[in-house]
């Protein structure tokens, strides 16, 4: 959470089965079994388990990766990342051993093992925040701050160009929805153009359809957005 804690919880699979004929579902208060701080964290923004290694990798958004024992639920070590800007989402691909961190203008690629970065990528516009990351196979799909998920691919290294072209490929999404706030419409929305941020993305099953969601990337505005591709 923004206050620097990581919190546990053991949901049993019984809990929330429903008996008879009761015309609502049944809710439970299930509290915590551990709660812990990060240490040198500041506002945990991204957590993802590596089952492998039975890791918990929290990052924060004052430039830190932290490694957790998750049998013991205790911090290992902390990495200082390169790039101190808005580090706000993670990924993992398994099977290579890597961990994807993106920040306002770069995608860093580190090993799961040693945390050491093997290797940075810009993005391709200035001032292009990253806002979600996910793999699929060797596939890297990253959403951004302006509306736009760009592809990269492990194997080429590189991100994928058009067909024909040397243009790189990308979806561009529509506008999102903004409330209509009198004061927030006059302050944004009349002067400057507002841009969609995509902060979740993620494949069907068959991995040829692709759900985006997220909203205006300006904190002070209140709305969202939702897509798909296939």
């Amino acid at each position: 959470s923004r206050d620097t804690k990581l919190a546990l919880w053991r949901v049993r699979d019984d809990a929330f089965n429903q008996s008879g004929e009761e015309p609502l579902p049944k809710y439970h208060i299930v509290h915590p079994l551990t709660i812990k701080s990060c240490k040198s964290a500041d506002k945990v923004r991204a957590l993802l388990f590596n089952d492998h290694c039975h890791e918990l990798v929290a990052l924060s958004l004052n430039a830190y990766l932290h490694l957790w024992d998750i049998s013991t639920f205790r911090q290992k070590t902390s990495r200082k990342l390169l790039f101190s800007q808005e580090n706000v989402c993670l990924a993992q691909q398994q099977e290579k051993g890597i961990y994807v961190v993106g920040s306002r203008a770069h995608t860093s690629f580190f090993d799961n093992r040693t945390l050491r970065l093997i290797k940075s990528i810009p993005s391709k516009q200035e001032r292009v925040s990253i806002r979600s990351l996910s793999f699929l196979g060797d596939l890297l799909t990253i959403g951004t701050g302006i509306g736009e998920i760009h592809f990269y691919d492990l194997r080429a290294s590189d991100y994928l160009k058009q067909v024909d072209s040397s243009h790189q490929a990308f979806l561009s999404t529509s506008k999102s929805w903004v409330y209509p706030d009198e004061l927030i419409f006059q302050e944004y929305l009349m002067n400057w153009e507002h841009n969609t941020a995509i902060y979740t993305h993620c494949y069907d099953t068959s991995g040829t359809r692709l759900f985006a969601a997220g909203g205006p990337l300006p904190a002070s505005l209140q709305g969202s957005y939702a897509g798909i591709w296939q």
